[in-house]
């Protein structure tokens, strides 16, 4: 018998869910270091400051929006390990590799915070939203795979989760061809993140 595969079914997925708390700690306080401190020329005056911080719309507008979107992955993500309660080494590299791609964030907001008119920028950070949809897809359905949910989770509740589970890579690849139409309203899609995640969970209650 393979002792090793045995216990590594057992794990706890508090270690998981430590290291999840922590990287997005660190992601969300990246995002504001993208804001660009004001280079005034000349002398500083009330007008230029409020001229800098018309300059400013846009990358604050960028910083809100993807510290609301880190925040609903991480609130998601805790809604999951609510529910998943066993762990084996897979699991484990599923997230990892999920979180290398949510600290892939804050250098994607840069990206377009700096050059979001343009396509190639808009289209980095909707590929980084797929890919950290993909692999969000990915840790419920294997959790599901494995039995490693607690004997609350039904059926129904598994199945509302698995379509919500849909809406952000669907949401990112609308986002893909918005972009090669106007990369500056492409990040709207996301929107449908919250309206069709709220009429699920209207579903299920």
């Amino acid at each position: 018998m393979n002792t090793t595969n045995k216990h590594d079914v057992w794990l706890t997925t508090k270690r998981i869910e430590t290291l999840v708390d922590g990287i997005f700690a660190i992601a969300m306080t990246l995002l504001v270091l993208n804001i660009d401190m004001p280079q005034i020329a000349g002398p500083v005056s009330n007008p230029a400051i409020w001229q800098y911080m018309l300059s400013l719309f846009q990358q604050l507008g960028i910083y809100a929006f993807s510290f609301i979107l880190l925040a609903s992955f991480w609130r998601a993500h805790h809604l999951q390990f609510f529910y998943i309660k066993r762990s084996d080494s897979a699991l484990i590299w599923i997230n990892v590799i999920w979180l290398m791609f949510v600290a892939l964030v804050p250098f994607s907001t840069n990206f377009v915070s700096n050059y979001g008119n343009h396509p190639i920028p808009m289209l980095f950070f909707n590929i980084n939203m797929f890919i950290i949809g993909i692999f969000f897809m990915l840790i419920w359905y294997y959790a599901k795979r494995k039995k490693f949910f607690i004997k609350e989770m039904t059926p129904e509740y598994y199945q509302t989760v698995k379509k919500i589970n849909y809406i952000l890579p669907s949401a990112a690849l609308l986002a893909v061809c918005i972009t090669f139409v106007s990369p500056t309203w492409s990040p709207v899609s996301y929107f449908l993140i919250f309206i069709l995640k709220n009429a699920f969970k209207k579903g299920l209650m």
